[in-house]
């Protein structure tokens, strides 16, 4: 609270100086006069009306001025959000970096299992299709699997796993739309090794199940037929 005083302070001074406030000072003034607890209700509320813009510069202000508290840091991830609700590609850009700051900077937070989930969503938002570059949709699953491995009781596992399973969906029909285009041009050994990566690696998937009929005729085409037998020889009469 001290910390806030001093800054309403400091505007004051300087609004008298000027003669006049700008927009950030009058922010700062109204933010000065209140508890963090205000700030991030006032925050809250704009976040609620969809405001982004604007609950973002209440966070922003709570995370800067208070990077070392528990509520500065919620607050930090509360900035992120606001970047993932614009659902556009430079939002989910922003957000990526702040989820993937908070994750690294605050690794024993009880809120990084909740930003380890976003990092994911922001990384599977971003996904181009089971034949384009699966660059988001590995990223997801890395950080899916630390929410799951590290925070099993997480309330955010659920969700973690679910989105886990639709990555692991992409990936595997990856591998399997490569396999069929390579058995359509008769390149069998390469449509047996995409095969076996994919059961190997996606066992349980649906992909995995649709591609067994395809598996089992490779494995005919590529299985030499067996040699015929040699012929006895007839026993020589005497």
């Amino acid at each position: 609270m001290r910390r806030l005083i001093a800054l309403a302070a400091i505007v004051a001074m300087t609004a008298c100086a000027s003669g006049k406030k700008t927009d950030e000072q009058s922010f700062l003034d109204q933010v000065g006069a209140q508890s963090k607890e205000q700030i991030m209700a006032r925050g809250d509320a704009l976040a609620k009306e969809k405001k982004w813009d604007d609950a973002r510069k209440f966070y922003s202000f709570l995370a800067d001025t208070f990077p070392n508290d528990a509520l500065g840091r919620r607050a930090a991830l509360k900035v992120a959000d606001t970047f993932f609700a614009l659902k556009d590609l430079e939002g989910y850009t922003e957000a990526e970096l702040r989820y993937k700051d908070f994750a690294n900077r605050f690794p024993s937070d009880p809120n990084r299992p909740y930003a380890l989930l976003m990092l994911a969503k922001c990384s599977f938002a971003q996904r181009k299709g089971p034949l384009r570059d699966l660059t988001p949709e590995r990223q997801a699953v890395e950080s899916l699997r630390k929410v799951l491995q590290l925070y099993p009781s997480s309330p955010y596992a659920a969700e973690a796993k679910e989105l886990l399973d639709k990555c692991l969906e992409d990936l595997a029909m990856h591998e399997l739309l490569i396999a069929r285009y390579y058995a359509n041009v008769e390149a069998w050994v390469g449509a047996r090794q995409r095969l076996d990566y994919l059961f190997e690696n996606y066992p349980d998937t649906k992909a995995a199940a649709e591609a067994k009929p395809l598996m089992d005729k490779v494995a005919r085409i590529l299985t030499p037929p067996p040699r015929p037998a040699e012929a006895t020889p007839s026993p020589t009469k005497h």
